[in-house]
């Protein structure tokens, strides 16, 4: 249990840093270079909420709860290290994503989601066998068509949370994020059947 709780803070911790460089550079170059959070958890074997949602056995939900949960540990302590880089770029592009997760409707924020989990799977799912360029298309694609991560999310409101940004509404966007995350991960488990194998 300790491992796995210090593997879903450590999941954490590296989405947040891809979130901190995408803050920082922006646009299609920082989108790219996020992918570095997720081609880390890969290699680490590190337990992201969206890098396992569609592989668990649905009855382990508890446990993805709680590795969800850790993973945003690992981010509120990767969105303290950006409160100390912070500038005017971070927080341009701060207030890009807040503004375009907060004017979302509940079912804007889940279809769109949905998309962001299909991805993460599919990458994860050439990853291991042997595959990495879905990990380093995927995450580019799901941030240029500005689908949310829920757990880069997480990382995204801890950054507003403790430069003083806060605002009630982030947690209801997070959520819809979360079950949106968790029905496009589960897609493609769904459609190919017996020929997806976890």
């Amino acid at each position: 249990m300790r491992n796995f709780l210090s593997m879903s803070v450590f999941a954490g911790i590296l989405i947040g840093i891809a979130g901190l460089v995408y803050l920082r550079v922006g646009g299609l170059a920082g989108a790219v270079l996020f992918a570095f959070g997720l081609l880390c958890v890969v290699m680490c074997s590190a337990q992201l909420y969206t890098g396992k949602a569609g592989y668990l056995p649905y009855r382990e939900w508890p446990r993805l709860l709680l590795m969800l949960a850790a993973n945003g540990v690992g981010c509120l302590l990767a969105a303290a290290m950006a409160t100390y880089v912070a500038n005017a770029a971070v927080l341009d592009n701060l207030d890009t994503i807040l503004s375009a997760r907060l004017s979302a409707s509940w079912h804007a924020l889940l279809v769109t989601s949905t998309g962001t989990g299909m991805i993460m799977t599919l990458a994860v799912y050439g990853a291991r066998r042997g595959n990495y360029l879905p990990l380093l298309f995927g995450v580019p694609v799901f941030i240029m068509c500005g689908l949310p991560h829920c757990v880069a999310d997480a990382f995204y409101y801890g950054a507003a949370l403790l430069l003083g940004r806060a605002e009630w509404m982030m947690l209801w966007a997070w959520l819809w994020a979360i079950v949106g995350n968790y029905i496009g991960c589960n897609l493609p488990r769904w459609f190919m059947g017996k020929g997806f194998e976890a």
